[in-house]
């Protein structure tokens, strides 16, 4: 399905994929990637995904029984190709203690590519959506690299994920809601921009912490040590797409923020390509105990209400 294209017309596209047995109105399990443009793990974590669902199809269906996957793995298309558009990107360590310039700026991008006040570029677009927006670590300077937007949903990137988020809420579809970030190393639910934990932190900890455990115990030399918690442990922040899908009645939505190290490798958001294929296997591992444990606590016949979040 494809969405609305972004400021330089680039169009963002959603894959869903499902196990072709006819039924309607499966649950959802939405994964989306590549909010902020330097962010380039993301994506190719996303599209690892799509292959172990695709490519991989036996050794996984059973995480497509009763559930449909829609993926988006690429939100912010315009500003992730401005991000690859400098000098060649040869595996140095890149450090990105903004304000930087020339190609250090290129691949340190975060934001969009949309035009705004004062000759500055760009919106943060996980800063724009509608819960929270303004509060905490959201910026009112079109020149901050967390710009807010001039208004809720002002970008069209932000639109398009709303759509999807509410398309599959409305439905009562939507169960997951897992947007890939870097390079923290944490896996975040709900509230950021209020410091209050979800009505049903313990439920996402139970979830989150079966990925952890699964990334853990996996043969890895250097394995990732995750943590979680709420979003605003990292700090407060309105305007995340986490949020807002937990406020229009996903039951579990998550922000998993990919390490920025490996081993004695720090790599921040450009890791060398010698670690990417142990990175985002890591990432899969993860995300597919993840998804066996809502599979298991939302099976097909659940019922919700949407409003806030809140369950019975």
């Amino acid at each position: 399905m494809r969405q609305s294209p972004a400021d330089e017309n680039r169009n963002l596209t959603t894959i869903t994929i499902s196990n072709g047995d006819g039924r309607k109105l499966k649950n959802v399990i939405f994964i989306d990637a590549g909010f902020h443009a330097r962010e380039w793990l993301t994506h190719t974590a996303a599209l690892n995904i799509i292959d172990k669902l695709v490519v991989s199809y036996e050794e996984n269906k059973q995480l497509l029984q009763d559930y449909d996957w829609v993926i988006l793995p690429l939100v912010n298309a315009d500003g992730y190709t401005y991000s690859r558009s400098g000098k060649k990107f040869t595996n140095e360590t890149i450090t990105c203690s903004c304000p930087c310039d020339g190609d250090l700026e290129i691949k340190c991008w975060r934001k969009n590519r949309e035009p705004n006040k004062q000759g500055c570029t760009g919106t943060d677009l996980n800063r724009n959506f509608g819960h929270g927006w303004g509060k905490g670590d959201a910026s009112s300077n079109p020149c901050e690299i967390t710009y807010k937007g001039h208004s809720k949903f002002s970008a069209s990137e932000s639109q398009a994920v709303r759509r999807v988020l509410l398309d599959l809420a409305s439905s009562g579809r939507g169960v997951l809601y897992l947007s890939i970030h870097s390079a923290v190393g944490e896996i975040f639910y709900p509230w950021g921009a209020e410091a209050i934990k979800a009505e049903n932190y313990k439920e996402h900890e139970e979830v989150v912490q079966a990925g952890i455990d699964a990334m853990a115990k996996a043969n890895f030399q250097f394995p990732s040590i995750y943590k979680q918690g709420p979003l605003h442990g990292l700090y407060p922040t309105g305007g995340t797409s986490s949020d807002y899908a937990y406020e229009v009645g996903f039951p579990l939505s998550l922000i998993m923020e990919l390490p920025e190290t490996r081993g004695t490798i720090n790599f921040e958001f450009h890791p060398p390509t010698n670690v990417i294929g142990e990175l985002v296997e890591e990432t899969w591992i993860g995300i597919r105990a993840i998804a066996s444990k809502v599979i298991e606590k939302y099976p097909s016949d659940w019922n919700f209400n949407r409003t806030y979040g809140k369950y019975f």
